[in-house]
This record gives structure tokens, sequence and C-alpha cells, in this order.
């Protein structure tokens, strides 16, 4: 990848790269990847009808909810940020085309981050070390069980030789279609509740009425901004450069207004996507971990359920253009409130520009 020095001088020593470091170990115990220990932060669950494998906190059993950090790596490395995302398109005899029904996410594949201080550094490979960690302890169970799995890790290599340390983080987008729930109701004759207004009486106070009234339009332009775009926004899925063709038969399915963020904190709309998360791009990830086991394959797997910027990359986009991908093994989002979710929106970022 080619890299111009003069655009990572804010990352830098003492710079965004020690200060992204310096929050993340400024967190609860376990909420930063790097900085979790498996067994001790959180643990494994098995799904007793899937067989398949969630983690919870050990400290209160809820869902386990973490936070990484690193570099968005070029498509060769494994990202498959586009319309198709992770879906098996198929062959041209006999094509898998994406419907309603159709589980599609995006791969951003995550590297460490470019001309990375000893701390960022270190901080990267301790993500990695945690993955590795819940890895080995469940190879060391199959052998145990005298059991063979072809495993498919949440980690990756850079070349062919797999013995090695992994060096890459694989990470899943939420689904990037869905049918939006007023459209469910409609196709069930189902339709959303009326609701019932408060009628003000002649003796309410005139003054504490223009104060209600002035809070109630202060706080409506408020929502009307903040409408404008939520993460319960869908867009006609067109809206994306390389969605057309035969390969998408969506009928009522819509775009999802995925959680991702500009440095900032603000949504990004989809149009945006693939200019904002380019190569290059320095991501913080609010993520879900799961395995998915069938007879003798067993699949890692990341879920980014938030994706905020932290650093944009001035490295020219790929083209835009349409990938034939594998399948996805997706789980379901997560909309839970939680100590990572108040992390990642707790970061602070100082304003940097880079020198040209």
């Amino acid at each position: 990848m080619d890299v111009d020095n003069t655009h990572y001088n804010n990352r830098i020593e003492g710079g965004l790269y020690d200060d992204i470091v310096r929050q993340l170990m400024a967190l609860p115990k376990g909420v930063s990847l790097g900085d979790a220990t498996y067994k001790d932060d959180f643990i494994r669950d098995t799904n007793i009808h899937t067989g398949n494998f969630a983690y919870k906190c050990r400290e209160n059993g809820a869902e386990y909810e973490t936070v990484l950090v690193g570099e968005i790596l070029p498509r060769p490395c494994g990202t498959k940020l586009s319309a198709t995302g992770n879906h098996y398109i198929g062959t041209a005899s006999t094509p898998n085309v994406i419907d309603d029904k159709s589980r599609v996410k995006g791969v951003i594949a995550l590297g460490k981050p470019t001309q990375a201080t000893e701390m960022m550094y270190i901080t990267f490979g301790n993500q990695i070390a945690t993955l590795d960690d819940i890895i080995q302890s469940d190879i060391e169970e199959l052998k145990k069980q005298n059991k063979d799995m072809n495993i498919k890790e949440w980690t990756a290599h850079s070349g062919t030789d797999q013995t090695g340390l992994p060096e890459y983080i694989i990470v899943n987008t939420e689904q990037l279609y869905a049918v939006p729930k007023a459209t469910q109701q409609a196709m069930q004759g189902k339709r959303a509740r009326v609701a019932k207004k408060t009628i003000s009486t002649p003796n309410d106070n005139p003054d504490q009425k223009e104060k209600e009234t002035s809070s109630a339009e202060t706080s409506g332009k408020n929502n009307t901004q903040e409408s404008a775009i939520t993460t319960n926004t869908f867009y006609e899925p067109t809206i994306l450069p390389d969605y057309g063709g035969d390969v998408f038969q969506h009928v009522n399915a819509k775009l999802r207004q995925l959680d991702i963020r500009d440095v900032d904190n603000e949504l990004i709309a989809p149009q945006n996507w693939y200019s904002a998360l380019r190569r290059g791009t320095l991501v913080m990830v609010r993520a879900t971990l799961h395995a998915f086991n069938w007879k003798e394959r067993r699949v890692y797997q990341l879920n980014a359920h938030t994706i905020r910027v932290m650093d944009t990359s001035k490295l020219e986009m790929e083209p835009v253009g349409f990938q034939g991908n594998g399948s996805d093994y997706g789980a379901s989002a997560s909309t839970s409130k939680s100590r990572a979710s108040d992390a990642m929106a707790a970061v602070k970022l100082g304003k940097r520009e880079r020198e040209e």
C-alpha cells in the first residue's frame, strides 16, 4: 500500500495514536479487546439449540461487547465493503441471487495502523492475542474430545504461510438490507396504533404554557435535525453506486443505516461509506464475538455494531465495481446499551489537520 509519510503526522508519538491508546486503557477492565482476558473478563456461552457460541461478561452474564482499533486494509487483505458484501453470488449457470431473505454483510479487514507508535503497536498485537487465546483454548478442548474440525478464525495472515502469527482482524458489519418493520406489519395486515394526545386546559398557567411551548419548539427542532438520519433510517438500495444487475432481487428490503460514524461521532450516510471507510482509515469498532458450529466446521466471527472513524485517509479509493464473495454466517444485531457503547461515544478527539 502506498504511503505518504506526511499523511500520518498527527498519528505519531504523542499524537492521535497514543491519545486513543490512553483512552482505551482508561476504560473499565475488559472492555478494550487488547486489555481483556478470556475466562476472566468474559466466557463462552453455548446455545443449547444450535450449538453455536456467544460470549458473555463473567461479571453479570450480559452479552460481551468489546472495543478494538485498527486501520482498514484494501480488498486483497479481505475487505468486502460493497453492495454484495460477503454474499456468495454463485456462478453464471447457477446464480445465488440476493433477495429479501438474504443475509448480506460488509467485511472490513483491520491491520496494524501505519507508522504505529510503540503503544499502538502493542495494543493492536494484544487484540490479536486475546482473540487467539479463545482459539487456542478451543483447540485444546477439541484435542481432549478427540475431535477434528476445520476452523475459520477471526484473524488472518498476510500471505499464504498460515503457520506464523496472524496480522489482520476480520470484522463483519451488521446486515446491509432488511425489510422495514412498517412494511412487515403491512404485509401481515397490521398497522401502528393510533397514539393519544394531551389536551391543554384553559386554566393552564400562561407563563408555564409559554415555557413549555418554547421548550417543545426547541425540542422539535432538535428532533428534526436528529431524525434526518438515524440508525432506524432506510434507503433505496440504489443509493449504493455498485447496486444493480440481475443478482439483486429485492422486493421489500431496503438498505439500512448502519451505525458508522465520522470523527465528530455523526452518522455517515450509505452513499459516503466507501469514501469514508477507504483503505488507510483509522477506525474504532464496538463488536460482539460469535462462533458458528457445524459437524466438521467452525467459523469465528466479530460482528461490528458501531464503526467510528478516528482519522480519515487520503489514499485513493479503490475502484467501485462488482465483487463476488463468500457466504455469510451472520448473527443478529446487538442493540443493547452497554459499557462498550458508552465507551465509543465518550472517545474524544482533538481537532487535528494533516500536513500536506
